[in-house]
């Protein structure tokens, strides 16, 4: 079985030993092993040719780190992950080990996240992301007010509690220790609430001022290309201001609305008071009178077109008033709240409310734009290779390299071919990437 991270930690490091680089995959590119063929792992093309490189810079045996977080389009995975390399770039830390972070597509995300948990070391070298859109984050709706009553709640309960403790406990001696600790123990959970509350509504404030903290600039060097299809469709996803839903369309909706509501509005009426109007109408019936009396009772009937009328055209003024437009805001607002959510995988405690291309907080990073030309691997031959490789896994009827019918053998061979998974093949990449690292491994923090 394959080391993972926390069995490689566990087991201790030498001090003096060669530095490390921890990989981080970006979306749908996780697996169990360390060892393979996918651009973080060991023994990987780019991993083998990136250590040989730096050992012509004069840093041999340098040791390759994979990082496992689940790779899933999901927030909340992403800032597990985050936890879990910080827990990984601390212990690097302490033990000495010069290190550093390579990263790619939302494997950046984890690594902002990471690095402002982490805090600052003297031993981390360079950060390099390939093709990263980066996330900007402000806290959903929800968890702040749940916040926001956290803090309220430790800012009135613990007063309240320390008063009583002193001004009213002293004269009841026969309960003091119970007092105590029932009081005592409300005004510290009302001091927990509000240390929560507060940390939690300032996370974002105090996690922008320790990522700038966490390293210099110059150490993060960001790679991209302006073909990069996965960074276009996001940063477009998060530009786009469409109208779903018009307000032609919610007028005609709310219309419809005021009927449905005309006739429940009647329906409940009637049923709430239906035996005050029934009631007298059944009595006279039963008594055979059927004179003017009982036909004047009949009478509440004219209620049916009043209440409707009115519940009606009720609706169908506010929508004429504005109702129809804020209507049509709220509805394409959801929606593309839904649609960004699914895109970003914003199932975390945060609203990802933006993407830029250099890592938010830190707009001096060292940016390397490479232009398609520039990119190797990035070609009709790059695409005719990749159509080959699935061809030959169809033929071979789901042999060893798989088939048709395994969906990640497949994703894995198209994806081979988009520029957005074709850093890693380029030899001038690789180039930039070691001479980085060898310069930040150097020059620490400059």
């Amino acid at each position: 079985m394959q080391e993972t991270v926390q069995a490689y930690l566990a087991a201790g490091t030498d001090a003096n030993a060669a530095p490390v680089i921890v990989t981080v995959h970006g979306t749908n590119d996780a697996h169990a092993d360390d060892e393979g063929t996918r651009w973080w792992q060991r023994g990987s093309k780019f991993t083998q040719h990136l250590v040989d490189s730096l050992a012509a810079r004069g840093l041999p045996r340098a040791e390759i780190l994979p990082l496992h977080w689940s790779g899933q389009n999901s927030d909340f995975d992403r800032l597990k992950g985050a936890a879990d390399l910080a827990r990984t770039l601390r212990r690097l830390d302490r033990d000495g080990r010069p290190h550093a972070v390579i990263a790619h597509s939302h494997g950046g995300n984890v690594t902002v996240e990471g690095l402002t948990l982490a805090g600052r070391s003297p031993h981390r070298g360079g950060i390099i992301s390939f093709g990263t859109p980066f996330f900007t984050r402000r806290l959903k709706t929800v968890p702040m007010l749940i916040a926001l009553f956290q803090l309220v709640l430790g800012l009135v309960i613990p007063p309240i509690m320390l008063w009583y403790l002193a001004e009213i406990l002293p004269s009841d001696s026969n309960k003091k220790v119970e007092g105590v600790l029932l009081f005592g123990g409300l005004a510290a959970l009302g001091l927990w609430s509000l240390v929560r509350g507060a940390r939690r509504l300032l996370q974002r404030q105090f996690a922008t001022r320790l990522f700038a903290r966490s390293l210099a600039p110059s150490q993060w060097l960001v790679v991209h290309s302006p073909r990069d299809e996965a960074m276009q469709l996001l940063e477009t996803a998060a530009q786009i201001s469409p109208q779903y839903v018009k307000t032609s369309s919610a007028m005609r909706s709310l219309t419809a609305f005021a009927s449905l509501a005309g006739v429940v509005a009647t329906t409940g009426l009637f049923i709430w008071f239906g035996g005050h109007f029934l009631n007298p109408i059944v009595e006279k019936i039963s008594a055979g009178e059927f004179g003017l009396g009982t036909a004047a009772d009949l009478t509440f009937l004219l209620l049916v077109p009043i209440v409707y009328g009115a519940v009606f055209f009720a609706i169908w003024l506010i929508a004429r008033a504005g109702g129809a437009w804020l209507y049509a805001k709220m509805l394409t607002n959801a929606i593309h709240g839904g649609v960004l959510g699914a895109a970003f995988g914003g199932d975390g405690p945060f609203k990802l409310v933006g993407i830029t291309r250099l890592p938010p907080y830190l707009v001096k990073a060292k940016e390397e734009r490479l232009e398609a030309l520039d990119l190797g691997g990035i070609d009709d031959a790059a695409l005719f290779v990749a159509a080959q490789n699935l061809y030959n896994s169809v033929v071979a009827n789901d042999g060893p390299e798989g088939g048709i019918a395994n969906p990640d053998v497949m994703w894995k061979r198209l994806s081979d071919a988009l520029y957005h998974n074709a850093y890693m093949r380029d030899d001038g990449v690789i180039a930039t990437v070691a001479d980085h690292l060898a310069g930040s491994w150097r020059k620490p923090g400059k």
